[in-house]
C-alpha cells in the first residue's frame, strides 16, 4: 500500500514523481537509508514506495517519490548522490499515470 502524500498536496495539484534505483553499500545499508529517508524528508518530498533487495555488488534499492515541482527532485537526486555509502545512483522511467 502506497505511502499517502503529504497533506498539502491537494488531489488537484500536478505531481511530479521520480523513481531513483540506488545500489547501496552491504555493510552500512541500514544507516545509509536513514541518510537516504532524511534527505527525501527534509527536501519535502513524498515517499510514494521502497523497496531493498540484496544484489551482486551491494543493495539495491528503489525509492518513488513525489513533488510539486520538478526542482526538489532534482536537488534530491543531487543530495543522495552526496551520502557516503551510495554507490551508484540511477534514474528510471516513470510509468504512465493509469488512472482513468
Amino acid at each position: 500500500m502506497p505511502i499517502p502524500a503529504p497533506p498539502r498536496y491537494s488531489g488537484s495539484m500536478e505531481l511530479h514523481e521520480k523513481i531513483f534505483r540506488l545500489r547501496v553499500e552491504r555493510d552500512v545499508a541500514t544507516a545509509t537509508m536513514e541518510t537516504v529517508l532524511a534527505v527525501l524528508r527534509r527536501g519535502g518530498l513524498g515517499l510514494h514506495s521502497l523497496s531493498m533487495a540484496p544484489g551482486r555488488h551491494g543493495v539495491d534499492v528503489h525509492v518513488r517519490v513525489q513533488a510539486d515541482a520538478p526542482e526538489p527532485l532534482l536537488l534530491c537526486r543531487l543530495r543522495l548522490c552526496n551520502i557516503i555509502g551510495v554507490l551508484k545512483i540511477r534514474e528510471l522511467p516513470s510509468a504512465p499515470d493509469r488512472r482513468t
